[in-house]
């Protein structure tokens, strides 16, 4: 159930949590400093522009890092979190390099789902066309869920590639839908955009919360590339185990 694989993830956690610790705090500092430096920077001049596409590069890179880690450690579950681990800063090794690649490759796909969505939405007067962009988007949502499970099988020390990511949901296409496909965006709706929906709605409340706001807002949208990764590594270990966590519904 999915609900074994969410508990799991959050045990495991907190099994790891000084490994987490050490391994992400510099990242998850250089990040938010990253962030802070490109809402500073923001304008319509072009070098505003400019100089915002590099920070987004760096978040992307930092993030990126934040998430193989988080893999990496989750994968090894049963190690002793008492032992002594080092202080990891900001570095990219050929396995990072890796999974950077891959989800920016990812990243270039959920950006493609969501054009075909946004069109979608701009052709609902023609319902054949509507129909056939709305398939369109489901399958490739679909297909951006399997896919994504390459991420934690680099992690792990494979040279994945796509192919093994299909190969390890082929049985369990429901299971990884929702773990890579629907929790992400139940989490950015919870997290951000029902946060956001209620501040505007309050502007007074919007203004007298606003530096704390921000504060929340920027630690909240580093924090869910890390919740989803760890979910997502749990999720991997589970397929790999064949666990009855994988499993949607109770097997007659």
């Amino acid at each position: 159930m999915i609900l074994e694989t969410l508990s799991q993830s959050v045990s495991t956690v907190l099994h790891n949590k000084k490994r987490l610790l050490k391994a992400l705090l510099i990242p998850f500092l250089v990040t938010y400093f990253l962030r802070s430096m490109k809402v500073s920077v923001a304008g319509n001049e072009l070098y505003n522009e400019i100089l915002v596409y590099i920070f987004n590069i760096a978040i992307f890179l930092t993030s990126s890092i934040i998430c193989l880690r988080t893999q990496q450690i989750l994968d090894k579950h049963d190690t002793d979190d008492t032992a002594d681990a080092p202080w990891q800063g900001i570095k990219f090794d050929p396995q990072q390099r890796r999974y950077s690649a891959y989800l920016f490759v990812l990243f270039i796909l959920l950006y493609a789902i969501w054009s075909v969505v946004q069109a979608d939405y701009a052709m609902a007067s023609n319902g054949f066309v509507y129909s056939l962009m709305l398939v369109l988007g489901v399958v490739g949502w679909v297909l951006f869920s399997r896919l994504s499970f390459v991420l934690p099988a680099i992690t792990s020390g494979k040279e994945a590639s796509f192919k093994d990511a299909f190969a390890i949901t082929k049985d369990k296409k429901l299971y990884a839908f929702v773990i890579a496909g629907l929790l992400p965006v139940a989490f950015y709706m919870l997290f951000i955009g029902l946060p956001i929906f209620l501040l505007f709605a309050n502007p007074n409340l919007a203004m007298g919360l606003k530096f704390i706001y921000i504060f929340i807002w920027g630690v909240v949208v580093i924090a869910i590339p890390f919740i989803i990764a760890a979910i997502e590594a749990t999720a991997y270990r589970a397929l790999m185990d064949k666990s009855k966590a994988t499993e949607i519904s109770n097997p007659v």
